[in-house]
């Protein structure tokens, strides 16, 4: 691995030269072009992507946030903007296990001991071990607080018993962190534990939850009678929930540029749509309804941006994220559906054909992506939770009457 104290001597257009230099030497050739081709199935787009993944990682330029000795760079919040708009404008794919990358491990790194580090960061930086999230449960989604799973000791392990829900690559991650409630007496935010599960260990059962678009990224896992040692559980036993506040402060504040700048890109899609002649011999794009609502999806996609660099401005200066960022997820994930909304309008009536049709615009492309971002508002904390947040903790309105003061 190339050795690397920290980035953050260096300022952020050498290190934006430096990354632009590696991806111009490393990346395929032809990439960005119309004549390279990503290899097709889901296999092998994985192993061409973990290749990428274990040649970034030699050189540190995966997970770049974790500190030096840990195999990151150390990078600065501006770096990390410039790290995540550059990927996001060659289109390099996400590495894998970046849910890993980018959750689980800055919390082993704060609260992991020494062999769990040692154990688990190299591996999940090159991409040997993918991880996934088992926080939601049936009947403990946005109250999180609530979940069910049990984790009772027996000696030096953990006997687990519960379900994940809408767990994201449990069929083909090797390792899930999960939250499970190991003191069911202690109240509702304590007595939780943040627990390290193997994908393939006994009792674990992994059942897809196939998407309307019929696609297959998300499943339910069921535990019974899982065992773990406690040299799994990452923090104090029942200490859970200050484990997990780490986890969640992590999510991804920088890179909400790679999908500012990826609805960007669709968006500019959409406009190549809106100008293509029509079978009546128009264009979509001479009607002046069809201009404006474009010109509102380019302004949807300045407020995101905004948006986000108005958050990480408040991580900056006060060291944790604040609510606002409820702003972002909510508008920002509302105005993907509404995007493809737009899309599904302009491709007229074989804008219904089914994906891969040869009479569909773009073969189908935009009824998939319709149907894919009717989850967009449900992932990661539903609208109607972002919503809450917003009036209760940005606008200072009363709480919500059918919450109770312990939830």
């Amino acid at each position: 691995m190339t050795e690397v104290t920290s980035t953050s001597a260096q300022s952020t257009g050498e290190f934006r030269a430096e990354l632009s230099a590696w991806l111009d030497a490393n990346l395929p050739e032809g990439w960005g072009t119309p004549a390279f081709r990503m290899p097709k199935g889901a296999e092998p787009r994985r192993e061409f992507i973990r290749d990428l993944q274990r040649r970034m990682a030699e050189d540190r330029w995966i997970a770049i946030h974790w500190p030096a000795e840990f195999g990151g760079r150390g990078a600065t919040m501006d770096q990390q903007i410039a790290y995540h708009a550059e990927l996001a404008r060659r289109g390099v794919p996400r590495p894998l296990g970046h849910i890993g990358l980018n959750l689980c491990g800055p919390t082993i790194i704060r609260h992991g001991t020494d062999w769990q580090r040692e154990r688990f960061l190299r591996p999940m930086l090159v991409g040997e071990e993918i991880w996934c999230e088992g926080f939601s449960e049936p009947g403990a989604g946005s109250d999180l607080a609530g979940l069910r799973t049990r984790g009772r000791i027996e000696g030096d392990e953990m006997v687990i018993e519960g379900q994940k829900t809408w767990n994201t690559g449990g069929h083909y991650a090797q390792w899930m962190f999960a939250l499970v409630r190991t003191d069911p007496d202690a109240p509702k935010h304590e007595g939780l534990s943040f627990v390290l599960i193997p994908m393939d260990a006994p009792g674990v059962t992994v059942r897809p939850i196939e998407r309307i678009c019929r696609e297959h990224d998300i499943n339910d896992v069921f535990l019974d009678s899982v065992r773990i040692p406690l040299t799994h559980v990452v923090g104090p036993l029942h200490g859970g929930w200050g484990v997990t506040r780490t986890t969640l402060n992590h999510e991804r504040y920088t890179q909400f540029l790679a999908s500012q700048i990826g609805f960007r890109r669709t968006l500019d899609k959409v406009v190549d749509l809106a100008r293509r002649t029509g079978p009546l011999g128009r264009r979509p794009a001479d009607r002046p309804e069809v201009r404006s609502a474009l010109a509102r999806k380019w302004i949807a996609s300045e407020l995101i941006r905004l948006h986000g660099l108005r958050n990480i401005a408040s991580v900056q200066s006060s060291g944790e994220p604040g609510p606002e960022g409820a702003i972002m997820k909510a508008f920002g994930q509302e105005q993907e559906k509404q995007l493809h909304e737009l899309a599904m309008d302009l491709s007229g009536a074989a804008g219904l054909l089914d994906r891969g049709s040869a009479l569909a615009p773009d073969r189908g492309k935009w009824v998939f992506g319709y149907l894919r971002s009717r989850a967009s508002t449900i992932a990661g904390g539903t609208s109607e939770i972002q919503h809450n947040v917003i009036a209760e903790r940005v606008l200072g309105m009363p709480r919500d009457p059918w919450l109770t003061q312990e939830s």
